[in-house]
């Protein structure tokens, strides 16, 4: 229930609240140590920071969020982490960090044998990779 709430906030476009929501339930499992639980809070918030624009802030949480999955062996869930923080840092042109994640993702599912997410993750480098080819606004 704490994990959905941001979430059906986020559906519903009310992502201030959204954000809070995730926020809370980040420090509720972080303060419980159910470290998988709050890499989701915190994947979930970057999410929500990223709808809002605030690229920075949503980069952290990701970055948080792969790191604990990485550290709990969810690579399935780290892939997704990556992949989002592909997304965040090709927002704000950090093009070579995005290639990065969105290329460490590829990985992942490809050796968890998920197909789907992996072709996912090769659009996003594909996306990054014309985005960072694109002429520079001057």
């Amino acid at each position: 229930m704490v994990l959905s709430w941001g979430i059906t906030l986020q559906e519903v476009r009310r992502f201030d609240e959204a954000i809070t929501a995730h926020q809370d339930a980040a420090a509720i499992f972080r303060a419980a140590g159910d470290r998988h639980r709050e890499g989701t809070a915190l994947n979930n918030l970057g999410s929500a920071l990223q709808q809002v624009r605030r690229f920075d802030d949503a980069i952290t949480a990701h970055q948080d969020a792969a790191a604990i999955y990485r550290e709990t062996g969810d690579r399935h869930r780290e892939g997704t982490a990556l992949n989002n923080l592909g997304s965040a840092l090709q927002q704000v042109r950090r093009f070579e960090e995005a290639l990065a994640a969105g290329r460490e993702a590829v990985e992942i599912f490809a050796a968890v044998g998920d197909e789907h997410s992996e072709a996912i993750a090769r659009q996003i480098v594909e996306e990054t990779l014309r985005a960072d080819a694109a002429p520079k606004e001057q």
